[in-house]
């Protein structure tokens, strides 16, 4: 099975019809052997970027997708990830990373992850491969 990790802009695009990457989001969870993974760090950022954006009422919508999906694998930033997450954010001190783009990149670093539905160049400096166009 092969597993792609969902960054807040692919959830983000996964949810607005709007979003340039909503069709690629759609299709993404009914690729064959294809998983989906985020971390609750991840859920808390998209949470919060609803709030930001008016469209708080879509946090009821994610966290209904998450619990109750087949598709989508929740990993928990526990001690183990939150301190390699942190040797992440040390690694790459000139760059302006968040520390949840450092547990993303711990967490899919640990389960052997290259594949992240995102837009943030981010993740292509830490050494993945994003998969979602970046929005000009």
């Amino acid at each position: 099975m092969k597993s792609v990790f969902v960054d807040t802009s692919g959830i983000f695009a996964w949810i607005n019809s709007r979003d340039p990457n909503h069709e690629t989001m759609r299709e993404l969870p009914m690729l064959p052997n294809t998983q989906l993974v985020i971390t609750d760090y991840i859920v808390d950022e998209v949470c919060t970027l609803f709030v930001a954006r008016g469209i708080a009422h879509q946090r009821r919508r994610l966290l209904e997708m998450v619990e109750n999906s087949q598709i989508v694998r929740m990993e928990w930033v526990g001690r183990d990830l939150f301190h390699k997450a942190r040797d992440w954010m040390f690694r790459f001190e000139d760059h302006p990373l968040s520390f949840t783009d450092c547990t993303s990149f711990a967490c899919m670093e640990s389960l052997g992850i290259t594949d992240a539905a995102t837009t943030d160049h981010h993740f292509l400096i830490a050494g993945f491969h994003p998969i979602l166009q970046a929005k000009t």
